[in-house]
């Protein structure tokens, strides 16, 4: 149907697709997330015309983490994560986005938690941040939009590119001509002030110099964002390493042994690094 009116309602065509991207799927969450939700203090914090849920674990000290979940994710994404950072003597925060988790709901977009979590940075002016999927992609525009944040290690599980690959895979799903795209590619720029093609994690990342050591994981089995988007970012991010999975989905990724294994090395390293700096 939408290949047809397409060439006569364009207008109406693209901006049915922008709300379609804009109200994002809740995810369930699961048992074992849920059981780690639990042991947080939880707070509603406000937003706009939102009501977000904050959580935050582990003790008030000298090291903060920060945890991003993905588009259509929540906090409890990160569930296998958080007990290696508070084993570390991280306190641990995390922010559900406006139509995630267990915040209110509402249209949203992509690039609204950027905003969320410029002012968040701000204030806890976190060591260390972990990003899933889209996450990532927030991070680094927050990170490239206030240099004066200086984060000492940032993992990204998984990481996508282009924002415009993602249109142009929405475009190839609904058969899309060229006249609604280019309808919904300017409802987007208006909407994030931001011109599509600086929307990516490769123009971010060339710029980033605020963070002092990167590292990407991410899974050749991953069929929601393809290896290659992350590879791009690793090769534009000097700052990066690099470790590619195999057999993992896009969320289950986050529950690899070699994910956990390579965060509880890196923290390690990241202490020692602290303490020979304190000496």
């Amino acid at each position: 149907m939408i290949k047809y009116l397409q060439y006569i309602l364009p207008n109406v065509i693209a901006s049915k697709i922008y709300d379609y991207i804009s109200c994002p799927r809740i995810r369930k969450v699961q048992k074992k997330e849920e059981e780690v939700l639990r042991l947080a203090t939880s707070e509603i914090i406000d937003y706009a015309n939102f009501s977000l849920m904050r959580y935050e674990w582990g003790k008030e000290n000298d090291q903060t983490a920060f945890l991003v979940h993905g588009w259509e994710g929540h906090s409890g994404n990160f569930a296998s994560l958080i007990p290696v950072l508070l084993d570390h003597n991280f306190r641990v925060i995390s922010i559900d986005a406006p139509s995630h988790g267990m915040s209110s709901t509402g249209k949203t977009n992509m690039f609204e938690l950027s905003n969320i979590l410029s002012s968040h940075f701000i204030k806890e002016q976190p060591d260390l941040v972990i990003s899933h999927s889209f996450g990532s992609v927030s991070v680094g525009n927050v990170l490239k939009r206030h240099p004066a944040i200086k984060v000492r290690m940032w993992l990204m599980v998984t990481t996508p590119n282009s924002y415009k690959d993602f249109i142009d895979a929405i475009a190839l799903k609904y058969g899309l001509g060229k006249k609604v795209v280019q309808k919904l590619v300017a409802k987007i720029e208006e909407d994030v002030n931001e011109n599509i093609d600086d929307l990516n994690m490769v123009v971010y990342c060339n710029s980033i110099k605020n963070v002092e050591r990167g590292l990407i994981v991410h899974s050749k089995s991953d069929k929601v964002l393809p290896i290659d988007g992350a590879r791009a970012v690793h090769k534009a991010f000097d700052a990066s390493e690099m470790i590619e999975l195999d057999g993992y989905g896009h969320y289950s990724i986050l529950w690899a042994e070699e994910l956990i294994n390579a965060l509880n090395i890196r923290l390690s390293k990241y202490h020692t690094h602290l303490e020979l700096h304190r000496e």
